[in-house]
């Protein structure tokens, strides 16, 4: 029998986002799958989000601790609006290999939450994250057999698309269990954190 105390959840700190957003995503990719075929893994709409930081496996019983470090990160922070900005791209030796939709907007306000969230989670074990930031929302992966010709080839539809004129509201951190299954991962909110206007004293 499983001891519950030794057991383990994938989490991840994110900032959701709403559905007429994840609407938009959905067709942009409808665009992208229309282009590139089925050399592409595309993501689910409905699970498309702004991480701000991949905690991994993490044990149960830290649960409340990571809880109370998300709470004390966003004290200060208040709502900010983001939009979306062009479809961008990373690649490896191979070529191609992601593309994603950059996020604009209150962006300063965004890297600001994601200081406070990495150094809070600091303080109960979790290390910083060393790459800078990007904020962006996963589109597609090219899978691992396409030819680099094709990757290419890809990249170029990519650069032809259009990203609809989108904004949205931010308004609180998210908590996310990530379950890894055949089709993919799936996510499941553990606790919200709310951005709050901060009251200036009278």
């Amino acid at each position: 029998m499983t001891d519950p105390s030794q057991e383990s959840v994938r989490l991840f700190v994110a900032c959701e986002i709403p559905d007429d957003v994840k609407d938009a995503i959905r067709g942009v990719i409808e665009d992208l799958r229309a282009r590139s075929g089925t050399a592409v893994r595309w993501v689910r709409p409905e699970g498309v989000h702004i991480t701000l930081k991949f905690l991994g496996e993490v044990p149960a019983r830290k649960l409340p601790h990571v809880k109370l470090a998300i709470q004390e990160a966003v004290v200060g922070h208040s709502p900010f609006e983001l939009e979306f900005s062009t479809i961008g791209t990373f690649g490896g030796r191979e070529g191609l290999r992601l593309m994603w939709v950059g996020v604009a907007g209150d962006v300063l306000r965004l890297e600001a939450l994601v200081r406070s969230v990495n150094a809070a989670l600091g303080v109960v074990g979790f290390e910083p994250e060393r790459r800078p930031f990007r904020p962006h929302l996963t589109l597609g992966r090219v899978r691992d057999d396409v030819s680099t010709r094709q990757r290419a080839e890809i990249e170029v539809a990519v650069g032809k698309v259009e990203v609809p004129q989108v904004s949205w509201r931010t308004s609180h951190v998210s908590l996310m269990r990530s379950r890894l299954g055949p089709g993919g991962a799936t996510y499941e909110l553990l606790a919200s954190f709310p951005l709050r206007v901060v009251q200036q004293p009278v």
